[in-house]
């Protein structure tokens, strides 16, 4: 058989794994006092409409999602190729987003750039997770969001290295702005890393406005609802 079938039918079985723990007990619990809202939609998602995407070697794909509906996708990456994946949410968005990367090739991409801008009753539960399979890779996660109202937010990200792997580098980024008492969110982000000779990083901060910040604007005569949308935008940009 060519290696070029054995490796496909090798991630089709990498596929088909994910997918099968939808269904399993647990996958929807992150903890003794997280979980999912959407577990019952989603096993269905992953069930009947999972995405699997192939990146071909050498090319560059960007692929966007606005968060209208829940998605679990699935993105095989091969040699020399270049993966951005965009996501982003605004308003009262409700959905789940679990995606899964695997750099599968020497000198593998992929970059996600994750804005989200939530008010009222909005709920996403989200994850990012991009496997390190092969050396000479990179992987760069990036995620902000704006929380206000009643919304809630379930945020995870995680990079996996695999062992005997050199030539990593990684880096995990997550901000978060909660505007009001009532917002919530649990960001858990995560590092696997099972080789020695690679660079990974991650970060995470939960912040607010404060008065400082209104009054820093407000002496070069920036009104306070107006100082709000300047700092609102400066952050998610």
């Amino acid at each position: 058989m060519c290696s070029v079938c054995v490796n496909e039918m090798i991630n089709q079985e990498k596929s088909k794994k994910i997918i099968d723990e939808y269904s399993g007990e647990g996958v929807f619990r992150y903890g003794l006092k997280i979980s999912s809202p959407f577990e019952d939609e989603f096993r269905l998602v992953a069930k009947k409409d999972a995405e699997i995407v192939e990146v071909r070697p050498q090319s560059v794909e960007i692929l966007e999602n606005d968060m209208k509906k829940s998605r679990l996708l699935i993105v095989h990456v091969h040699e020399g190729a270049i993966f951005e994946y965009i996501e982003s949410a605004d308003g009262q968005a409700k959905a789940k987003s679990d995606i899964h990367i695997f750099l599968l090739g020497p000198n593998a991409r992929a970059k996600i750039v994750a804005r989200y801008n939530l008010s009222g009753a909005a709920k996403l539960d989200i994850l990012h997770k991009i496997y390190h399979q092969a050396p000479d890779t990179v992987s760069i996660i990036d995620a902000r969001g704006v929380i206000n109202d009643d919304t809630y937010l379930i945020y995870r990200s995680n990079i996996k290295m695999e062992k005997r792997m050199n030539g990593l580098s990684g880096a995990e980024n997550g901000k978060f702005l909660v505007l009001s008492k009532t917002a919530k969110v649990d960001a858990i982000p995560s590092l696997d890393i099972a080789s020695k000779n690679v660079s990974c990083s991650h970060s995470l901060s939960i912040t607010h406005i404060t008065q400082e910040d209104l009054f820093y604007s407000e002496t070069r005569g920036i009104g306070e609802n107006e100082a709000r949308k300047l700092l609102i935008g400066g952050f998610l940009n």
